[in-house]
């Protein structure tokens, strides 16, 4: 794991290649030992059982990975929705602040302003090391009092208050989410269960007796880097705060241009 850490802190491009050169070199430098040890004539005689149980292997280890992917892409599109939904919260509150006095409606901007930018310079960075920003609860909280400090005297502005309300529980429902769901992740069983698995796979075909040594090493390797991109990928997919695939402010950052 602390391979895939290290890089997925480059490019997703260099990042990935290296990793699917690593599972490369690894093939490639255990079909030479295995070839070393046994000669292709003694492995050939198993080549109808270890197809069999090769066939089988691969079937359940591309489920599991069908489905892992699935699942850290759902997770991350869900992160990524909580942002924009939050965003689109945050806009529409301080559009729907022009109704109030002149009183409340300066302090709810200020309040939305600063809860905004609390969010991009201490929660964002909170959350890529799986902290608390207590600066952004406060700054939701005082949000919240500016409401309370509101009095809906006519029918309209009692209508505009309770569309306001809703919409500030709606804000901080998606900012819920999106913390909670930052936080998930496949887990060490998960993980240790698609490493072994794809050690697995890469190691079987070492023990596959072909003439040609040239092409051993071809197919090997073409297994091997397809298994290192797509684990890369499925790492990138899970740490959706960090990395060179991460769940980007970009929805949040807008909001802050329309203020400004």
């Amino acid at each position: 794991m602390i391979i895939f850490e290290y890089l997925s802190n480059l490019s997703w491009f260099y990042g990935s290649t290296l990793m699917a050169a690593l599972f490369v070199a690894v093939t490639i430098l255990g079909i030479f030992l295995v070839r070393k040890k046994f000669k292709p004539e003694h492995l050939r005689p198993h080549h109808d059982v270890a197809g069999f149980v090769y066939t089988n292997l691969g079937v359940l280890y591309a489920v599991l990975l069908g489905f892992t992917v699935v699942n850290a892409q759902q997770r991350f599109d869900k992160i990524v929705g909580a942002v924009e939904t939050e965003a689109s919260y945050i806009a529409a509150l301080y559009r729907d602040a022009e109704v109030y006095p002149d009183k409340n409606r300066t302090d709810i901007r200020a309040g939305i302003k600063h809860y905004t930018q609390c969010l991009l310079d201490d929660e964002w960075e909170c959350m890529v090391n799986e902290k608390k920003s207590k600066m952004t609860e406060d700054a939701l909280n005082a949000l919240w009092k500016s409401y309370y400090e509101i009095d809906p005297s006519t029918p309209r502005l009692q209508t505009w208050y309770a569309e306001s309300i809703n919409k500030l529980n709606l804000l901080t429902e998606a900012r819920l989410c999106r913390l909670l769901d930052s936080k998930g992740s496949l887990g060490p069983e998960m993980w240790s269960f698609l490493i072994l698995g794809g050690i697995s796979m890469v190691a079987f075909i070492w023990f596959f007796g072909l003439d040609n040594h040239r092409a051993h090493i071809l197919m090997a390797s073409v297994l091997a880097a397809a298994m290192g991109y797509l684990l890369f990928l499925i790492y990138s997919l899970d740490t959706t705060m960090s990395g060179s695939v991460s769940v980007s402010p970009d929805a949040i950052n807008s909001v802050l241009k329309i203020f400004e």
